[in-house]
């Protein structure tokens, strides 16, 4: 009924002897059989399960490696790298190929056995040679600053409009290499707008500047297909086509599984499943490490604990907006579509390769001292940690051009601070206030209206005032209704909306520009450089 590995029956026997042989498909276990060799059959090379290797914990394995399947050795060695690798001898696929050629395959495979290959050293080698080649294939764009090769890249792949949400996106996916300490985030990201805004488009256009082991798409499932798909989320981006497809609700174990992968890398999970011989129960655990970066898109922001550990992009929906991405569809039915760069492709994979990345960030308590002094909310923690994880992100695709510590940490540069700045300020005030500048540039069209005299304030007379469709007038209206920033003092639920000034709008909560940022930590290295001097020699 589903895929398994082929022999079972025979696992008690191997354990008697204390190895197992995987080779691939069943003739192999029968030509094993008939020498009374231990072996599990895995149906293709493609097929290898990591909740597996739980089977074979008490084993010393042995992978038969056949011609051009080095693949399949490396998903089995992932989860069991103490295995040990058998290459296949010359002129010999399989050990139905060595019976028929009348080898002694007992002593064939005892003598291969003895001079079999750490699975940790195989894998160790075929990577030191896969990221040689993804490092010479990604020279032209690591050489250069990725970030402006990428602002040309969006743009020839058809992308019309404002940059910003696919390059906000790209660095929010890079986050998913970062190393993780306690208290840290990757920078989760929900692309907000109404439906047609381009929010699917713009993931689409970004996710095809990444090699596919980057990310995992969740185009529609139940809301527990997270926990149980054994897919690898370590240093991986999870994308969630809708956010409908998330565990809904601040009491639902499967929300607050999701959550903790998000805010503590690893998702947990345990059942009870019921034994059907004795009808008694265990528990079993599913235990997945990640760090994992959430992506996904909404027509809404997310509400309760979810809401507050992704960043809210809102999607421009403007007219300036629409007519370039007329344009530019217009010029893709002409011109055709573009294949990706190459070169950032394997940028991305060779990063990966090399995961997880430790990143310094030297001026960050400047930095948080300067952002201290306009605290909101609590959720600014949250939001510091989701910065900082930009600012790396950064540093890593600029990694050719900086420096190292001692320890090996990359450090990350003001300029690199800069890159974010310029991408993220309206999104992370947004984000800590709850109010973007459109909702903001509404309630203060309500406001003049009112002071204009305006008798009835309608979606429509907004609309006049800021250029605006009505549809994403009344959206921002809403929006800003639901935290009282305006008021609707239509009498009935039919009327026509007459809005009014409700209470007054947080404080913006602006980044510090960078060259604020920069003055500060001058100061503080002179400072300190000053204190040493004055202590002298220790």
């Amino acid at each position: 009924s589903h895929v398994m590995l082929y022999g079972l029956q025979r696992l008690a026997e191997a354990r008697r002897v204390g190895w197992i042989l995987l080779v691939e498909g069943e003739s192999d276990c029968w030509t094993a059989w008939y020498y009374g060799l231990p072996a599990l059959g895995v149906p293709g090379k493609a097929c290898w399960r990591t909740e597996w290797r739980e089977l074979l914990a008490s084993l010393d394995v042995y992978v038969w490696q056949e011609p051009d399947a080095a693949d399949f050795t490396r998903r089995v060695g992932r989860d069991l790298p103490a295995a040990k690798v058998i290459v296949a001898p010359e002129g010999t696929k399989d050990l139905s190929d060595a019976h028929v050629a009348g080898e002694d395959v007992p002593t064939l495979l005892a003598r291969l056995k003895d001079t079999a290959t750490s699975a940790t050293d195989v894998l160790r080698a075929d990577l030191d040679a896969e990221l040689r080649k993804l490092e010479a294939a990604a020279a032209p764009v690591a050489q250069a600053d990725p970030l402006a090769v990428l602002e040309d890249e969006l743009w020839r792949l058809g992308y019309g409009g404002d940059l910003t949400p696919p390059l906000v996106t790209y660095l929010c996916l890079t986050t998913r290499l970062l190393a993780m300490r306690p208290g840290a985030m990757p920078a989760h990201l929900l692309l907000v707008g109404p439906p047609s805004a381009g929010k699917s488009y713009t993931l689409q256009t970004v996710l095809r500047l990444f090699p596919p082991e980057a990310y995992h798409i969740i185009d529609a499932g139940s809301p527990r297909v997270l926990i149980y798909d054994y897919t690898d989320l370590s240093h991986r981006a999870v994308i969630f086509g809708e956010a409908d497809s998330l565990p809904a609700g601040e009491d639902n174990p499967a929300a607050s599984a999701v959550r903790n992968l998000l805010q503590d890398h690893r998702l947990r999970y345990a059942v009870t499943i019921r034994d059907a011989t004795t009808g008694q129960y265990s528990v079993h655990e599913i235990d997945r490490p990640g760090p994992t970066v959430l992506v996904t898109t909404s027509v809404r922001e997310l509400g309760g604990q979810l809401g507050s550990r992704v960043f809210v992009l809102a999607v421009p929906e403007d007219a300036d907006k629409i007519r370039s991405a007329l344009h530019t569809q217009a010029m893709l039915e002409i011109e055709g579509a573009a294949a990706p760069n190459e070169a950032l492709v394997a940028l991305q994979a060779s990063l990966q390769r090399r995961a997880p990345w430790d990143v310094a960030v030297p001026y960050v308590r400047e930095l948080a001292a300067l952002l201290g002094k306009s605290i909101n909310a609590a959720r600014i923690l949250r939001d510091f940690q989701r910065l900082l994880a930009l600012i790396k992100a950064v540093a890593i695709l600029r990694e050719r051009h900086r420096k190292r510590q001692a320890d090996g940490r990359l450090v990350a540069t003001v300029d690199d601070y800069a890159a974010v700045y310029r991408l993220v300020r309206p999104m992370y005030e947004a984000s800590v206030t709850g109010a973007t500048e459109q909702v903001r540039a509404l309630v203060e069209a309500v406001r003049m209206l009112r002071a204009e005299g305006v008798e009835r304030v309608t979606y429509t007379a907004i609309s006049r005032k800021l250029q605006m469709h009505p549809e994403q007038v009344k959206r921002l209206a809403r929006m800003a209704a639901r935290r009282d920033w305006v008021i609707n003092r239509a009498e009935r639920p039919y009327q026509a909306a007459n809005l009014d000034v409700g209470e007054p709008l947080p404080a913006s909560v602006g980044l510090p520009a960078p060259e604020d940022l920069a003055d500060a930590a001058d100061a503080d290295l002179r400072s300190h450089s000053a204190t040493a001097d004055a202590l002298g020699p220790s």
